[in-house]
């Protein structure tokens, strides 16, 4: 199966590669955008990667933010770059509610062993606010030395020099996604369609 997929960050790449690598069969995977730079480049170019699933699977991932819903930020994109109903069966869009951080919240067992929160400090509902700075402050107050020493910002930055790294490990290595989607809503829809696109591949 020859794959393509679009990010806008280092971690958003881990995550989704994670998935379509546990997802779907002998996957030949290129990304879209090696420079990525924010959901700016995906939404300038998604016309062209929706021309591309005419032919091949496409898989984009972008974070929810600010935006009201996942629904309402999706049409906006699709309009702005009109993009019109019925889209190619290929072409994948997928909205993280409301950051991908919060996919990786979800496997409260994992991330707790992994950052050194306790479980109970992990949220329940993690389709929250601002995830990333959830996460922050749980590692400010709880998090093990490694942890602290990756994450954390120094100065005027927003995030430590190892955060995506760090992060990207886990999402990789021990992130028990499956587990996670019963927790999180945009989780879960973005684990069917990538099991239904392999469904259709076969």
């Amino acid at each position: 199966m020859i794959a393509y997929y679009c990010v806008e960050d280092p971690l958003s790449g881990a995550v989704i590669v994670r998935l379509l690598n546990d997802l779907l069969d002998e996957l030949y995977l290129t990304e879209l955008q090696p420079n990525q730079g924010g959901f700016g480049g995906i939404k300038k170019k998604l016309s062209n990667y929706c021309t591309l699933a005419q032919h091949y699977d496409v898989f984009i991932l972008t974070d929810l933010d600010r935006a009201e819903c996942a629904p309402s930020l999706r049409r906006k994109w699709f309009d702005s770059a009109n993009l019109n109903d019925p889209l190619p069966k290929k072409f994948n869009f997928n909205i993280a509610v409301t950051e991908v951080e919060a996919w990786l919240l979800a496997d409260h067992n994992n991330l707790s062993k992994y950052l050194g929160i306790p479980t109970h400090e992990l949220p329940n509902d993690t389709q929250i606010a601002d995830p990333k700075e959830y996460l922050l402050r749980c590692v400010q107050l709880y998090g093990n030395r490694r942890a602290k020493a990756e994450l954390l910002p120094t100065g005027a930055a927003k995030v430590g020099l190892g955060y995506n790294a760090h992060l990207s490990r886990f999402a990789m290595e021990y992130w028990d996604f499956r587990g996670a989607a019963e927790r999180n809503a945009s989780l879960h829809r973005t684990v069917e369609r990538i099991a239904a696109a392999r469904q259709e591949a076969s």
